[in-house]
Parts: structure tokens; sequence; C-alpha cells
């Protein structure tokens, strides 16, 4: 996306990019950027007691329409707190999400069609604003519940658990340049806001999420390609399938400008880990593990 806009011109729309940059200009959010609840991707709901049960957000069935689910990021990032509200041309919308690029009235039809299918999810409402209509965003898991700030409490509701959604995402071009299948993975580790994580292709992940494991594989492929996920590090953990009952494997970090979602728990645990005092207790870690090397460090 250019800083600047290209050459206006009578009679002639203005280009996607120059109107999604009005929307985040319009949005005035100092962070630049966009929060989301985890439920979106993941819901967490009530289990027996204690326990949690999650389930498939609303995210996989976004991902057989890319103009829709360009339409909703960008109606969360628009809203205001006043009323959690925008009325905005079809146009704009149209322009702005790929729906349509015409100005003689047709863009109207289908992005009321787009609106309509959101609001069937519940993620929506929308109400006539004279000749306009006003778009009301809910809460993001669905539940057709009236939305509210995500405070991100660890002691309150896991509900309220999000991530954020750089600008960045917009500014350079990401929104056109990924495919769906690497936006639905992009979301789905952001949501998961750890240091690094590992980069599981297999059923039981995908059901998790809703999405089918070829959308995972392809999708993790691409962002590897476009360097947005690298190799963080190394790590020895239990296998059941192996020999000796451990393996190696490699955890993965999403590179800039989608780093943005570390919890502080977990970016201090990672800054604490590289200290001479860390490195000393991982060495440690592993020598008790090691016979050898136990045996070595209980030499006098």
């Amino acid at each position: 996306m250019t800083t600047e806009l290209t050459v206006l011109r009578r009679q002639k729309a203005v280009s996607r990019d120059d109107t999604i940059r009005m929307l985040l200009e319009q949005s005035k959010r100092s962070g630049r950027a966009v929060p989301l609840r985890r439920a979106f991707v993941q819901d967490p709901g009530p289990g027996s007691g204690t326990r949690v049960v999650t389930k498939p957000g609303p995210l996989p069935r976004l991902l057989r329409s890319e103009e829709r689910l360009e339409l909703l990021l960008l109606i969360h990032c628009v809203t205001a707190r006043a009323s959690w509200g925008t009325t905005q041309r079809s146009e704009t919308w149209a322009r702005a999400a790929g729906i349509s690029f015409r100005t003689d009235g047709t863009a109207s039809a289908a992005v009321s069609r787009h609106l309509a299918k959101l609001k069937d999810m519940k993620l929506i409402g929308t109400a006539p604003d004279g000749r306009m209509t006003k778009v009301t965003k809910l809460l993001e898991d669905g539940s057709g519940d009236p939305y509210t700030v995500p405070m991100g409490d660890p002691t309150g509701s896991r509900k309220d658990i999000y991530f954020k959604v750089p600008f960045a995402y917009w500014e350079q071009g990401y929104y056109r340049t990924l495919s769906m299948p690497a936006k639905a993975m992009l979301l789905i580790f952001m949501s998961l806001r750890g240091t690094s994580f590992v980069l599981r292709q297999d059923k039981q992940f995908a059901f998790w999420y809703g999405i089918s494991p070829a959308t995972v594989g392809r999708g993790i492929q691409e962002l590897k390609e476009k360097r947005l996920v690298y190799p963080y590090l190394s790590e020895q953990h239990l296998d059941g399938r192996a020999v000796l009952g451990q393996s190696t494997r490699i955890r993965w970090a999403l590179a800039a400008p989608f780093d943005l979602n570390v919890n502080n728990k977990e970016r201090e645990a990672a800054a604490a880990a590289w200290t001479p005092e860390g490195i000393a207790r991982t060495a440690i870690r592993f020598a008790d593990s090691m016979p050898v090397l136990a045996e070595a460090s209980a030499a006098p």
C-alpha cells in the first residue's frame, strides 16, 4: 500500500488501497492494530465442573469468501466505541473489501448480500441510517451478544482473551498477497499469543479449528515461503512413537509485523531463558535427563 494518494481524477473512484487507508485513519486507533477475541478462531465454552470445552469459532465459515472475511475485519477496525457502529457508503465497503469496484449502484446489492450473511452468523447487526446502512459489530464468537471491549484479564473470562491484527496487514499489502489458507493460519497463530509454537498439521489440530488438514498444510507452507514464520528453537519432547520415547522438534515463531501478540508472561520467560542464569538452568535440566552428563556433573 502506498503512503500517498494516487492521482485523483474527476468521475473516477479512488483505489482499493486508498479506500482502506481512509478507513484505517478514520478508526483513530492509536495502537494501529485491531483487537479480536480468540473466540473468533476457537471458542471456549463451559464444560463439566472446571473443565473447559473448546469448539471452532466463526472463522472457518468465512474461509469460502475472502471478501466477507476482509469486510468483517474492516468493520471491527472502523467501528467506534460510542455505539460500536459505523455508517459507510456501499461503494466504500465494496472497494475496501474487494467486493465490487462499480459505481453504477450495483455495488449496493453485492455488499448487502455479504452484510446479510454476516448478520445471519450473528457477527454484526444492521439498521437503516437514512439512505445508507449502519453496521454494528457484535461479539466475535457468533453468539449475537453485544460487543464489549476485550479486557484480556487472565483471571477473567476465557472469552475475553484477545489478539491484535496490525494495520501493517493492510498497509503492507498482505490482505492482497496472502491466500485464504495462509490468512486462516496467520489468525490462528496470532491467537495463540505465544513466543513460539509447533506447526502441527494433524487431523486433531485441524479439527480444533474446524478446517481441513489440507488447508492447514497449504497455509503453513505459504507462511514459510513468505517468511512470516521462522524456526525459533528446537526442543526435546516425549514421543511414544520413537524408540527412545523422545524426539526433537522445531518450534516456530511469527515474524514482524505479526509478532505483536506474545503475552507478558511468555515474553518475560523467553527473555529470562537467554540470561546466563537461564542458560545454566537449562543445561542442568538436560544433564539430569541424560545419564552420561548427569554422572559427569555429579563427579567431584
